[in-house]
């Protein structure tokens, strides 16, 4: 609950200034012999809060989306790791594509490594960043690229031989599953940065 509330006020305190900037630059745009000062304090403290609300719930939202389409197409493993972390510092931001690992990739780790990637925060924010790229990509569109660029700023090649899809050496094993604005591709393993 602590990480919920804190990611919250994280983006409430974001929030706040970009409706500001918002309101001001619609303020100006209406051309009133009103200052934007007077207009702005006429603005409801309720209407604020409902927006920044709104906008708070949204980016929240996507990541439990995630988590729960993850879910309904068997990739619980992932799910579970998803649902660990705050996503929405990458996700809450627009189109996504994320390439989940399926079940059978977390069972090529070691014990040793599994227990540490699924203890330390800050490696599983760096290995789901490694499986996001910042555009909606489909199936169609990868198999004509030659690289993607990661939200963790790698660069995985991407091959075709057939039918096949690899990025790098994991295999594309099923794609195109829609998710809020973005799109879930699976894979045979994990991409570690």
């Amino acid at each position: 609950m602590a990480t919920h509330d804190s990611s919250r006020r994280r983006h409430r305190a974001l929030a706040v200034p970009m409706l500001a900037a918002a309101t001001l630059l619609a303020v100006s745009a209406c051309g009133s012999d009103e200052t934007a000062d007077d207009q702005l304090r006429d603005v409801d403290a309720e209407q604020v809060d409902d927006v920044v609300d709104s906008a708070v719930s949204d980016v929240d939202e996507t990541g439990d989306e995630l988590a729960q389409t993850l879910r309904d197409n068997g990739l619980d493993s992932i799910a579970g790791v998803v649902e660990q972390v705050d996503v929405s510092e990458w996700l809450g931001e627009g189109d996504f594509t994320f390439f989940a690992p399926n079940n059978e990739a977390f069972l090529g780790l070691e014990a040793e490594e599994t227990a540490d990637l699924l203890t330390d925060p800050t490696q599983i924010l760096d290995v789901l960043k490694n499986h996001t790229l910042a555009d909606t990509v489909t199936a169609d569109e990868l198999t004509t690229m030659q690289t993607v660029e990661t939200e963790a700023d790698s660069t995985l090649e991407v091959t075709t031989d057939g039918d096949e899809v690899r990025l790098g050496d994991v295999v594309v094993v099923s794609t195109d599953i829609e998710v809020g604005s973005g799109v879930i591709h699976v894979v045979d393993g994990l991409l570690l940065p």
